[in-house]
């Protein structure tokens, strides 16, 4: 194994024990190693750029690493390293818009994003955010319409577009974004009976829209 490929597994023992960490509720153990698994790609990353598998493996460590600090309640820290990640999927996904993977791995950063910056009050910025997934998010929906996951997603993401929008006092928009994700929801939920989170999830939809105040001259 050459000496490149060894510091690729060395880092993947770190990301490995981070991920156990997690699990266990050892969030400050697994950010140190989440950073120790970054700190080994990225200079795998800078000493060969043209390697795909290195910048995926680099835009997972960011993304991990952020998913960390939001658990641990650091929301503003957080935006860094996803913001990092979001940077090093789209440029892997712009060079190959026939990947999938990287595909919903940008669609899942820009949603993440809008979340946290939602959950920080930058709405403007969470409804930018949520729009650039939803342009993703059915482009991949359209692509494969027998996807339920990807239909799913595309229901998801306009339902979290429909929240900025209502904390945004934007009523009508919201109600509309919300009738949308919930019409995609229905029909899935036709084609799969037996999936029980579609069902909760339409029942928020329905609970936000109910929620809503829309003005009469909407």
């Amino acid at each position: 194994m050459g000496g490149n490929e060894s510091e690729r597994e060395l880092a993947l023992s770190h990301d490995k024990l981070g991920d156990r960490q997690v699990a266990q509720g050892d969030l400050t153990g697994a950010l140190k190693s989440y950073s120790d698994s970054l700190a080994i790609i990225d200079r795998l990353s800078v000493s060969d750029p043209g390697n795909s598998e290195w910048q995926r493996d680099l835009f997972v460590s960011y993304d991990k690493i952020g998913d960390v600090l939001v658990a641990q309640g650091d929301l503003a820290a957080a935006l860094t390293p996803f913001k990092e990640g979001l940077v090093i999927i789209d440029r892997l996904a712009r060079a190959d818009p026939g990947n999938m993977e990287w595909q919903r791995d940008l669609l899942l950063s820009h949603i993440k994003i809008g979340d946290t910056q939602g959950a920080l009050g930058d709405l403007p910025a969470a409804l930018a955010a949520y729009a650039d997934g939803l342009t993703l998010s059915a482009r991949l929906a359209i692509c494969d319409t027998g996807n339920a996951e990807w239909q799913r997603d595309l229901s998801i993401n306009f339902a979290k577009l429909g929240d900025a929008y209502a904390k945004s006092n934007q009523a009508t928009k919201a109600r509309e974004a919300f009738i949308t994700a919930r019409a995609i929801m229905a029909k899935l939920i036709e084609q799969y009976p037996d999936w029980a989170q579609l069902r909760q999830e339409l029942a928020s939809f329905d609970m936000q829209l109910a929620a809503l105040v829309v003005p009469d001259n909407a």
